[in-house]
């Protein structure tokens, strides 16, 4: 009778999620370079061993982090835009949440997406790669927002107020780090939204 075979190595003893989720918050607050090994095994409660053995390497790490926020944040933003609300409504809320994010004094560790956008995509490939797929998710979300309010726009009038409203949010999104003045964003957010009503 053959014998039942026996599995190789240990079973992982964690949730993937909970990990990255865990180690999204420290590159989104501390990015890249400012978070070191030491800092990821505190936060996951994870040896050396096992976090090279789950995911290779600190980049690699990273990049699957990002990927984490992108599908928790930005996917959840591309569902709200394309929601069947107001799209007046759902662009306001869209631009209006940095500003929220600092009247509950939220940490201001800005938008990881932002972020990783200045820290990294300039310096590697793979990270540009999934910022720019990021980008490009919410301005297509803008874009349809938009053309439900402006119909008779061309399209290429639309892509370009999507990318100016995507560049706005942006803003926004750094402003908040440097707790700016909120009735300087709310201004700069009520112009964006000016311009298609």
């Amino acid at each position: 009778m053959k014998k039942p075979s026996q599995p190789v190595g240990r079973p992982r003893e964690f949730v993937e999620e909970d990990v990255l989720d865990a180690v999204m918050k420290l590159f989104w607050k501390q990015g890249y370079e400012g978070t070191g090994l030491k800092d990821i095994l505190t936060a996951t409660g994870l040896t050396k061993g096992s976090i090279y053995k789950a995911f290779e390497s600190k980049h690699n790490l990273y990049l699957k982090s990002l990927e984490r926020y992108e599908k928790i944040y930005v996917d959840s933003a591309v569902t709200s835009l394309k929601s069947t609300d107001d799209p007046i409504s759902r662009l306001d809320e869209f631009l209006s949440a940095p500003i929220k994010n600092m009247s509950v004094n939220a940490p201001n560790k800005g938008c990881f997406l932002c972020n990783s956008s200045a820290d990294r995509a300039s310096s590697d490939e793979e990270t540009r790669a999934l910022v720019q797929r990021s980008f490009r998710k919410l301005s297509a979300a803008l874009s349809s927002a938009i053309y439900e309010i402006r119909p008779e726009w061309p399209e290429k009038r639309i892509q370009q107020t999507a990318q100016m409203m995507l560049s706005v949010y942006s803003g926004l999104r750094i402003m908040s780090r440097s707790r700016e003045d909120i009735d300087i964003m709310k201004d700069a957010k009520d112009g964006a939204l000016a311009l298609i009503k």
